[in-house]
């Protein structure tokens, strides 16, 4: 039997709330706000595709599921506290009211919600909203990184290298982000890559920098595949092998990590790493748009004035 995870009653109650919204907006806070473990996250995005009103983005029936939610949190409910916190920080379905997510990540710890520990650590760490304080950060991102919130260890990893609390201490603050990647937090494996490919906290190590992006990749991570692929194709760090790199950017793209089309019509554009290939930018330009990639609409206008190319039908959106 799968163990039922704390955010089931919350996941439970937006959606029986919003199910039935004709509203955009009310699946679109959905699917910023994503309860852990959330149920309906592909059914929310299947109704923002789908709903027939492109206008309809103001939420409706969200509210209706936060009051819920706050009545478990006046109870004193952990889980609840947290994701009022979380609602007021960002503004899902009300207006941002950064002051009062605060006072509810802190009654959420007071309760001893990880995930609280995790975000107020954030906060602290970076002057978000309050008054910046690296040692208090620390603690509570240590207590998350203690009770499973796994992003909150490789952000002790992190600032174990930087030596925001302590003097520099490499040899933990790398064994912390491996720690994380190996139990499923795969951005500390990016974190790594980024580390060593830079070499500022620690010497520049090209080889263990591409096996860590290697290894997000394998893991099936779009964003790192494309990235990867760039490198590859281009050689900008340290290792050139093109056909690699394009097997992995449509790998990308096959995954709908849509800047991927853009990424790769550039490179045929500009000859960068690849033969220049206009047909195959502007193609690619295109699809990009056809899957929603915006920034391919300016690509292919910037492409077409430079080039002076006519005669070659853009898709409808442009008309």
């Amino acid at each position: 039997m799968t163990a039922k995870h704390p955010d089931d009653e919350i996941d439970n109650i937006i959606w029986s709330e919003i199910e039935s919204s004709d509203s955009k907006g009310d699946f679109i806070c959905y699917v910023i706000h994503s309860p852990a473990n959330a149920k309906f996250l592909e059914n929310a995005k299947q109704r923002i595709d789908t709903e027939p009103d492109p206008d309809s983005l103001v939420p409706v029936k969200y509210p209706n599921a936060i009051r819920r939610i706050e009545e478990l949190a006046r109870k004193n409910d952990a889980v609840a506290s947290f994701h009022m916190g979380k609602i007021h920080a960002l503004g899902i379905a009300i207006p941002q009211n950064l002051p009062e997510g605060i006072l509810w990540y802190e009654k959420a710890v007071e309760l001893g919600e990880p995930r609280a520990h995790a975000n107020l650590g954030w906060f602290y760490q970076s002057g978000y909203g309050v008054t910046k304080n690296p040692q208090k950060a620390f603690e509570l991102l240590s207590y998350a990184a203690e009770h499973g919130v796994l992003s909150a260890k490789a952000a002790i990893g992190i600032m174990l290298l930087k030596g925001e609390t302590t003097e520099p201490d490499s040899v933990t603050g790398l064994k912390k982000l491996e720690e994380a990647f190996n139990e499923g937090y795969l951005n500390a494996g990016n974190h790594l890559s980024d580390i060593y490919f830079e070499g500022k906290y620690v010497e520049k190590d090209i080889e263990q920098a591409h096996r860590w992006l290697w290894n997000v990749a394998n893991c099936g991570d779009e964003r790192s595949m494309a990235i990867l692929g760039h490198y590859l194709i281009t050689g900008s760090h340290g290792k050139k092998d093109t056909d690699t790199g394009l097997k992995l950017m449509h790998k990308a793209i096959e995954k709908r990590f849509l800047p991927a089309y853009l990424w790769l019509g550039t490179l045929y554009k500009k000859g960068n790493g690849v033969e220049q290939n206009l047909k195959k930018a502007l193609d690619l330009f295109k699809e990009g748009v056809l899957a929603g990639e915006k920034d391919c609409e300016k690509a292919i206008s910037i492409l077409l004035a430079e080039q002076n190319i006519t005669g070659i039908n853009t898709p409808k959106s442009f008309h």
